[in-house]
């Protein structure tokens, strides 16, 4: 009996168990009673429902039940993280990132930049966990008056970057729009000229008095010599490249002197028939017929 208590406690609770975040903490009405309730974030990062926002804030600026910090309605938000401390950790160090935009080529050297690093970071640890706030705030704002060009010059460069990287994106955009358009107006051309042909071929076949096999041997064979006339490197018959004869030994100080080349397995020949592979390949079209031999 006690099992079957246990189980059931364990099994339909959390069945039907909802997230603590997930209820109003002010009409303690929860997403489990009511699917469709919305719940907002504050300045202050405290959820709370819309009905409970329209009845608090509807006259204007009042504290916040939680931690009495005054807020207005418009300052609610929809929370981008189900978890709070990332919403906020990601909300500081969005504003940080505002006026602590230095970057490396400002130092004179690189532990100079990493120190500034530690600082900001440091800096953001005090906002996100509320510790000495109102020290770190005195200190952002003296950086903020000491290095007022230097944040406006790298926030003004930021923006000129980003300018830059959307005018590639939408530049790659468009090109690989075109491309695909091109693409499909090349399939239809030719969805088009195998209707033609097939049509012309319809047309001979009822017209003509000669054999029909012959007719369609003689298309077969024209359309192979029209396909022939482009060149496609996949569908392409691959030829193994013979006409030249491989030496055992070469002068070639690149393989004698470079030593990162001397790995297990390694033989020199494999590197010189490489490179004789790609100086001939694609220069000619071979038969069996040529008989020709490269020193």
């Amino acid at each position: 009996m006690t099992s079957l208590s246990g189980s059931s406690k364990n099994g339909i609770n959390s069945r039907f168990s909802f997230d603590a975040d997930e209820i109003c903490p002010i009409c303690k009405n929860n997403r489990y009673l009511t699917p469709n309730m919305k719940l907002l974030v504050s300045d202050c990062y405290h959820k709370m429902c819309e009905s409970c926002i329209d009845r608090l804030f509807a006259n204007g600026a009042g504290p916040c039940p939680i931690c009495q910090r005054i807020l207005r309605k418009v300052s609610f938000i929809e929370p981008t993280f189900e978890d709070l401390r990332v919403e906020k950790e990601v909300k500081i160090r969005r504003n940080l990132s505002k006026q602590f935009n230095k970057r490396q080529e400002d130092f004179q050297n690189l532990r100079k930049y990493n120190d500034y690093l530690e600082m900001v970071e440091n800096i953001a640890w005090n906002l996100i966990n509320e510790v000495n706030k109102k020290e770190t705030e005195a200190l952002i704002d003296k950086f903020a008056n000491e290095n007022k060009e230097i944040i406006a010059h790298n926030k003004r460069k930021q923006e000129e970057e980003t300018k830059m990287v959307n005018y590639l994106n939408e530049k790659e955009k468009s090109e690989k729009r075109l491309k695909f358009e091109n693409y499909k107006k090349e399939l239809d051309e030719e969805k088009k000229r195998r209707e033609k042909h097939e049509a012309e071929l319809i047309e001979e076949l009822a017209n003509s008095k000669g054999s029909a096999a012959d007719i369609l041997a003689e298309k077969k064979a024209m359309r192979e010599i029209e396909d022939s006339q482009e060149f496609d490197p996949i569908s392409s018959e691959y030829l193994d490249i013979d006409c030249y004869t491989l030496k055992d030994k070469y002068y070639d100080p690149y393989t004698e002197i470079n030593t990162r080349l001397r790995a297990g397995g390694f033989i020199p020949k494999f590197v010189h028939e490489r490179a004789l592979q790609a100086a001939f390949s694609g220069l000619f079209t071979f038969t069996k017929s040529d008989d020709m031999e490269v020193e």
